[in-house]
């Protein structure tokens, strides 16, 4: 898949998921954390996405996968909580997918725990 679907898959599922999140009452006065989700297979990658992050003030996880005894990859979830629109969220989407491009990384996806 080259960059362009690619980036155009995460739109059209965040167009699915917005559609959702609204049938479930969130809209644009809504405080919600969107997790987005990266995955790393080099270590100085995700070292450089998490220095970006920080740089950022953007709060992020760092969890290592293993298959029973080789390490794997890393996988990076990074959270934003703020009052959200689909405009808002394509946008974020489209700089995360930039951010992961140019640390050598990939944007996975971004999902979110519906408020109570």
């Amino acid at each position: 898949m080259n960059n362009k679907s690619e980036l155009n898959a995460h739109f059209e599922r965040n167009e699915k998921m917005w559609q959702i999140w609204e049938e479930s009452g969130i809209d644009s006065e809504t405080e919600l954390v969107v997790n987005f989700h990266f995955y790393s297979t080099r270590k100085e990658n995700t070292d450089l996405l998490c220095k970006i992050l920080t740089d950022e003030n953007i709060p992020h996880r760092i969890k290592k996968t293993r298959t029973l005894i080789f390490l794997k990859g890393w996988n990076i979830e990074a959270d934003i909580k703020k009052k959200w629109t689909l405009d808002v969220l394509q946008g974020k989407t489209g700089n995360m997918f930039l951010l992961a491009e140019q640390t050598g990384v990939s944007l996975e996806g971004c999902g979110a725990f519906m408020p109570n």
